[in-house]
């Protein structure tokens, strides 16, 4: 297994561009979903939503809330930072068409940081429900999720999560849950992984992982589908957890660098290779490992996943000389190209708004756009702002949708799985830059590379 180097043979460029230009070469892989059938299917819900809600009084000069938890301070900052910026555009947007079909229906978004802290989303939750807030786009993060599922179901509070993707909160029964995840859970992303990885000729793999729900969820997730895949557990180190907290990552490495050397031993010399289930703090991680473990940062190929794909503080003029010494390829679940996509990106080209969007992570960022749609027709739909009805309601809603990110469609409360992209960090000179490596179909359970790492 050849060390990654910081080739720039293939660069695609900014998203931006190839949504723009080369949609066609970006998306080869990305499965047809029928884009006609899916602008059908959006114009049916809104005007049935606007019907409801005229029906039911809402029209009337009502003006509704809507929750939104995001992280703008903690380990996820940039995305949420994006998801904010996206979900204000959606708000408006929303105002504008509710306007001019005739409803004078007014939503308001109320942002709260809770800084990727348990406690603060749980405060920030009790709060919006003092406040009458039904519906709340976030937490981003499953440990959030989990931790303050059981205050939103006994209050009848709807979460719709962009990213939450731990397969420990999946339910096919939603009758008595109040989160419902517009991303696929990590039983498909683990998969994504382990093809990934095994198709680059891995023969060990040694996995890390935040010490929390998403960590762990997918770390086994992409452990058991390695082992299903046909490496042997003997040939897999780990999963080694930190907690959430580390900023010193001294005694991980030692540990990741103990088991390298005993697997890089017979067959798998020179064929191992680290999967680490990080978010932001994987810059840090790398930079220390430079310096404390240069056999582990030089000579193995590092992996990433959907909580660093695309993240512009992993590739800026700091942390960057790290990430692109290793590529970090990084899956996250596919954006559909799709007419609605296209002329997002047209519409609000060259705005601080979509600097910041392109810079979180843009599935899960665009996600946040969608997700306040998804509120909104809900409650449209609905006829009233109660979390019990919009419970009721919501996977109508979200079946019959399809925006930024594609069809919205559920499997039980989770996204049904589709495509992955495969992003890298490259270096060109000292600017560095996310492109576009490759993506995963999960239909055919392959991947196709556009630039290998």
């Amino acid at each position: 297994m050849k060390k990654r180097g910081a080739s720039t043979s293939v660069v695609i460029g900014s998203l931006i561009v190839g949504l723009l230009i080369g949609a066609g070469v970006v998306y080869v892989a990305a499965p047809s979903l029928g884009l006609g059938g899916g602008a059908t299917a959006t114009v049916t819900v809104t005007t049935t939503a606007v019907s409801s809600a005229q029906a039911a009084g809402l029209c009337n000069g009502k003006t509704v809330t809507i929750g939104a938890l995001n992280d703008m301070s903690g380990e996820l900052s940039a995305q949420g930072k994006g998801d904010l910026a996206a979900e204000n555009i959606a708000i408006n947007e929303i105002n504008q068409f509710t306007q001019a079909s005739g409803c004078n229906l007014t939503f308001k978004l109320n942002n709260q940081d809770y800084a990727l802290d348990n406690t603060k989303a749980l405060t920030a939750l009790s709060a919006f429900n003092t406040q009458g807030v039904s519906v709340v786009v976030g937490p981003l993060n499953s440990g959030a999720a989990a931790a303050i599922l059981s205050y939103a179901n006994q209050n009848q509070i709807v979460l719709i999560s962009p990213s939450s993707t731990s397969p420990a909160l999946h339910v096919t029964d939603t009758t008595n849950n109040y989160l419902f995840r517009t991303a696929p859970n990590d039983a498909a992303q683990g998969r994504a992984i382990a093809r990934e990885v095994l198709t680059q000729g891995a023969k060990a793999v040694i996995i890390i992982n935040r010490d929390d729900t998403y960590g762990g969820g997918l770390a086994n997730a992409t452990r058991s589908i390695l082992i299903q895949d046909g490496l042997s557990a003997s040939a897999i180190g780990g999963p080694y957890k930190y907690a959430t907290s580390t900023t010193d990552f001294t005694s991980l490495i030692t540990q990741v660098t103990n088991e390298f050397n005993t697997l890089n031993t017979g067959a798998a010399a020179g064929h191992v290779a680290i999967v680490s289930i990080s978010f932001q703090e994987i810059g840090p991680m790398l930079q220390q490992a430079s310096t404390q473990s240069p056999t582990i940062y030089n000579n193995v190929p590092w992996y990433g996943s959907d909580g660093t794909a695309q993240n512009s503080l992993l590739s800026n003029s700091t942390v960057g000389q790290y990430t692109s010494h290793v590529e970090l390829p990084s899956t996250l679940f596919n954006v559909v190209n799709n007419t609605k996509t296209l002329e997002f990106y047209q519409k609000y080209a060259g705005t601080p708004a979509l600097a910041a969007i392109t810079g979180g992570g843009v599935f899960y960022t665009m996600e946040g756009y969608d997700d306040v749609w998804l509120a909104a027709l809900s409650i449209m739909t609905a006829g009233q702002n109660s979390g019990a009805a919009i419970h009721s309601v919501f996977v109508q809603v979200a079946n019959g949708f399809y925006g930024l990110t594609g069809w919205e469609g559920l499997d039980g409360n989770d996204r049904i799985p589709g495509s992955y992209q495969i992003w890298k960090v490259v270096a060109s000179g000292t600017t560095y830059s996310w492109v576009l490596a490759g993506t995963y179909d999960y239909n055919s359970d392959s991947v196709s590379w556009v630039s290998a790492p």
